[in-house]
């Protein structure tokens, strides 16, 4: 668990105290002769585009021609290099250099998709932190308001997507509005996607964009700490007379009206992350295992990442119709009022000596 030391350092026991790497050598190896990695391209450290994280083509192996990296190729598979279904991406073993990666497309550029979506869990957090209780959610972000003078709003607080304000502006959507996020409709909310049906309704992300200046562009943020809607709690916001999004016979509370960062998010299934043959330190303790060990080398769910298309659904003012009400008043990035100008710059401040 690495507890040896404050903060955490990979490998101090091994540079420190001359003890043995968790490998078969028990030293540092960067290559792999097992035949899986071989078969994959990844027996020497490369990079890979993410499956569909990436505005580029995904999931492609980045490196110069190597005589060492001669990954079975997609006919080996009986598929082609061009195929690049939703299934097929997380098994293209297809090496290109950084140049062609750069000059490339994701296949739904054309579709108006525009976004990396990051889905990451808060570093200081466990997984529900920010949505279990009514004080945390109130506080976790802009969003929050014991009152709920939006009926809109599912609970006390909401789950929103951070983006750059230029981005933003770009797609028409200003701070605090509501905003529809599409993930590839081949295989997401889930395959046959129809929105006109009720699991359609109920899958599809409603969410609220907050204008970020850090974010980078291109790039959007949603922390997976927010419970999903589900069929109860869209019940229960359509029919309540207070419309929380909360399930009327269970009493389970939705971050979201309806849909979740889950609507646009999936594992994949990476060969690499299943292999039966690669030696690996257990989980705990001090023993030398092969082969599958959970969150060592296996398949893992979360964070995950999703490449997105994110469109203006409802203003944000608390009437439906105007601007967010803070964003209006000169409070928010890209919004200032000449008052928030002067503090930022410290012309409040007078100092005397």
């Amino acid at each position: 668990m690495l507890n040896r030391t404050s903060p955490r350092i990979v490998g101090w026991e091994q540079t420190q105290e001359s003890k043995p790497w968790y490998t078969k050598s028990g030293r540092l190896e960067f290559y792999r002769d097992e035949e899986e990695f071989i078969e994959y391209g990844e027996n020497l450290p490369v990079a890979r585009e993410p499956v569909d994280g990436t505005p580029y083509e995904p999931n492609v192996i980045m490196a110069r021609p190597h005589p060492a990296i001669r990954p079975a190729p997609p006919e080996a598979y009986g598929l082609t290099a061009d195929d690049l279904r939703v299934e097929v991406r997380q098994v293209r073993n297809i090496v290109r250099t950084p140049e062609e990666i750069a000059a490339s497309l994701h296949p739904r550029r054309r579709d108006g998709f525009t976004h990396v979506l990051i889905t990451p869990k808060y570093r200081h957090a466990c997984h529900t932190t920010g949505a279990s209780t009514d004080l945390d959610v109130v506080f976790w972000g802009p969003f929050g308001d014991f009152y709920r003078h939006d009926p809109r709003k599912p609970w006390v607080g909401e789950g929103y997507i951070d983006l750059n304000p230029e981005d933003a502006r770009e797609l028409g959507i200003e701070d605090g509005d509501y905003v529809r996020c599409i993930a590839d409709p081949e295989d997401r909310p889930f395959t046959g996607f129809d929105a006109g049906h009720q699991d359609g309704k109920v899958a599809s992300w409603l969410v609220r964009a907050r204008y970020y200046p850090s974010i980078a562009r291109g790039v959007g943020r949603a922390w997976f700490h927010f419970h999903i809607a589900t069929h109860g709690s869209v019940e229960g916001h359509e029919t309540r007379p207070d419309r929380l999004a909360k399930n009327p016979r269970t009493g389970y509370q939705a971050g979201y009206r309806y849909g979740s960062h889950q609507s646009v998010t999936r594992a994949w299934l990476r060969p690499t992350l299943q292999t039966d043959s690669l030696v690996r330190k257990d989980t705990a303790g001090q023993m030398l295992g092969k082969g599958f060990e959970p969150d060592v080398y296996c398949v893992v769910g979360a964070p995950k990442e999703s490449f997105v298309r994110i469109e203006r659904a409802e203003p944000g003012g608390e009437d439906g119709e105007r601007r967010w009400s803070p964003a209006d008043k000169g409070f928010r990035p890209g919004y200032e009022s000449e008052a928030v100008l002067k503090y930022l710059k410290g012309a409040f401040i007078r100092v005397e000596g």
